[in-house]
């Protein structure tokens, strides 16, 4: 048989069923998709307007639409801003931070505000924050992590007087700033001591992980300076919380028997934490589990949002309980495949962390921050002291310590950095009340300065190392 007769055959008969012409087929198609078709849409058309419950469903429909461009919008905007950044030899953090800040009021909102409107109303911005909440306890997990990993490496001399003197010198010259700001840039809580504690823990502030990120991209990790910088940074962030919940404490208003039986409880809660379970999770995920990295971060995630939502019924800041257990998650877990477990928890972190910048962009407007001579006046003490006293701080105590004046000067520019911890910290306070709104717009621009400061400080004191030794 020549190839097209079997062709031919296949065509007329390929499963034994009969051959359908051409014009059969179109008939086909018309009577049996077009008509059904033209039908629907007629009869779409001439449905009567819907109303109650079918409207909620398409304004609920509407709203996640909403969601999920605004959610895409952030996250394209904050890895091409967090690109630019490493490219001009920033942290990527710092371009996520200024991401969320050009997303707010501050430029969106000023220049394009209809489009402000639309791609963050209220629903969709309730929504992005309950991802923001996720990733901040999430990343709060991180930095306890972090901590313990600290606590449990080797121990560089002269490590307990940077740490104390890089955390007691900027506390002591903030809260005696704040007895000048009191009267003018207090907060709607009216607590003066919780303002005082305040002000102090946030020119306190060194923000780890940013520090430890800026390490590791001058090659400065495994040297002496950077160690001290990161056993100090570490330490130092934990006595701020503890500060901190102290303050927020004082800031809620009520009575001081409410008060001490709430912080006897978060006590309680925090002693339960780092030994019973503790060592009850050290043993579990020291069993089977550890070689499933998706059971490990289910219950790293489960365990860390129970100890936030806890510590938030008691009246204390959720991320103080995620903070803590991170503290108290066992580093045993980092056998098997714990590892990966804890990676991809942190990788999560990352990528919702753009959702608080926005939250924080949106709260904050940038013009609010007075251009008069008492605004600038505000706005330039404040940075001088911080600067000064954390650079001043730590580097006198490595010098003592034995670095070199080269070292001292690198070890207090490190210090220097405060990053998104500050943020965190700052966001915290404005939200309960403890500072002003005009103070809040300064320390944020005092943030975003001193931490920018940090890698062309490190790199120009390279340069002129050779000449200063």
């Amino acid at each position: 048989m020549s190839l097209t007769e079997a062709s031919k055959t296949t065509d007329a008969d390929p499963d034994g069923g009969r051959r359908v012409g051409r014009r059969q087929r179109v008939l086909g198609y018309v009577v049996l998709v077009a008509l059904p078709v033209v039908g629907c849409v007629i009869a779409l058309v001439a449905a009567p307007g819907g109303s109650g419950a079918a409207a909620a469903g398409h304004s609920a429909k509407s709203s996640t639409a909403t969601l999920l461009l605004a959610a895409s919008g952030v996250l394209a905007v904050a890895l091409g801003a967090g690109a630019l950044a490493a490219r001009i030899g920033q942290p990527r953090v710092m371009g996520e931070i200024c991401a969320g800040l050009a997303l707010g009021p501050s430029v969106l909102g000023e220049l394009g505000p209809e489009v402000s409107d639309w791609l963050f109303p209220p629903d969709v911005v309730t929504g992005l924050d309950a991802l923001a909440q996720l990733g901040l306890v999430l990343f709060m997990f991180g930095v306890g992590q972090e901590l313990v990993q600290v606590q449990q490496s080797r121990i560089e001399r002269g490590f307990t007087l940077v740490t104390l003197s890089s955390f007691l010198v900027p506390f002591a010259i903030g809260t005696a700033t704040a007895l000048w700001l009191w009267d003018e840039h207090g907060g709607s809580a009216g607590e003066p001591l919780a303002f005082a504690l305040f002000l102090g823990c946030s020119l306190s502030v060194t923000a780890f992980p940013v520090l430890a990120r800026v390490l590791t991209e001058l090659g400065l990790l495994k040297g002496r300076t950077g160690r001290l910088s990161l056993y100090a940074a570490a330490v130092g962030d934990g006595a701020c919380w503890v500060v901190l919940t102290a303050a927020l404490a004082l800031a809620t208003g009520e009575g001081a028997g409410d008060q001490w039986w709430k912080l006897l409880v978060f006590a309680g809660t925090t002693a339960m934490l780092l030994g019973p379970v503790r060592t009850g999770l050290a043993r579990v995920l020291d069993g089977p589990v550890r070689y499933s990295p998706a059971v490990v971060s289910t219950l790293c995630v489960a365990g860390v949002a129970a100890s936030a939502g806890l510590t938030a019924a008691l009246g204390i800041h959720q991320l103080i309980g995620a903070f803590v257990f991170g503290l108290a998650w066992p580093r045993a877990t980092r056998r098997g495949n714990g590892e990966a477990a804890l990676t991809s928890v942190a990788t999560i972190a990352g990528l919702l962390l753009p959702f608080f910048f926005l939250g924080f962009g949106l709260s904050l407007d940038l013009g609010d921050l007075s251009l008069s001579a008492e605004g600038a006046v505000l706005l330039a003490v404040l940075l001088v002291l911080a600067t000064v006293s954390k650079v001043v701080g730590a580097g006198l105590a490595g010098y003592v310590a034995g670095l070199s004046r080269t070292q001292a000067l690198e070890l207090g520019i490190l210090m220097n950095t405060r990053g998104l911890t500050e943020l965190v910290v700052l966001s915290i306070g404005h939200e309960a009340g403890v500072i002003g709104t005009q103070l809040f717009v300064a320390l944020v621009v005092i943030t975003l300065v001193t931490t920018a400061m940090t890698g062309p400080g490190l790199r120009l004191l390279r340069v002129l190392r050779p000449a200063k030794t």
